[in-house]
């Protein structure tokens, strides 16, 4: 059986790249490409594929919030996530959250195809480029997995109640991560506390 992979990636030609290189590796083969986050978290849910490819920002969901939210359904899915768009602090969040590998679009694309391989064999592959620019982070902000899920959440405008819902827990635990993010990345408004994510690559624009 081929190793099947499932490609999200809302630039068409990079997507379309992307597509072609794998397909072109022996053993491989794309099971479906999409072009949003919510589409990926549904397509791993369909078809639980050995690996998932994704881009870091997309429309609907991060690769990060699709990397949290697909293993819910498919955990044995290799995750793999690729940006355009270096940050040591969500590099840190990809790490800490279980990536199986991070690659940057402006490496050659035989790095991808090869550190692809070593992913479905069972090992964690940060690219080169990857890897120097998280030697250089403090260990990022130490965001849970929930105050991300919250951060995601506020930054799509949800009050504290409708982050409760969407979530499933109640308005005061909301209102307490909400609290603990404000005061782990240091600024003192929800206005700031956006800013202040999007810089570091914690939420997408």
């Amino acid at each position: 059986m081929p190793v099947s992979v499932l490609i999200a990636e809302d630039h068409a030609l990079t997507g379309l790249g992307t597509r072609a290189a794998v397909d072109a590796m022996f053993g491989f083969e794309v099971v479906e490409s999409v072009a949003n986050g919510i589409e990926a978290i549904a397509a791993i849910k369909r078809h639980k594929p050995d690996c998932a490819v994704l881009d870091l920002v997309m429309p609907g969901a991060s690769g990060l919030e699709v990397l949290i939210e697909a293993r819910r359904w498919s955990p044995q899915t290799r995750m793999v996530v690729i940006t355009g768009s270096p940050s040591a602090a969500v590099f840190r969040q990809l790490v800490d959250n279980g990536v199986d590998g991070i690659f940057l679009k402006s490496a050659p694309i035989e790095e991808l195809c090869q550190g692809l391989s070593e992913v479905v064999a069972g090992r964690r592959v940060i690219a080169r480029g990857a890897s120097v620019i998280l030697a250089r982070s403090d260990a990022g902000s130490g965001l849970s997995r929930r105050e991300i899920e919250v951060l995601q959440s506020i930054a799509r405008g949800l009050s504290n109640s409708g982050i409760a819902d969407r979530l499933g827990i109640s308005p005061k635990t909301v209102d307490r991560h909400r609290t603990n993010l404000m005061r782990k990345l240091k600024v003192h408004s929800t206005a700031t506390l956006l800013v202040r994510a999007m810089r570091d690559g914690l939420i997408d624009v």
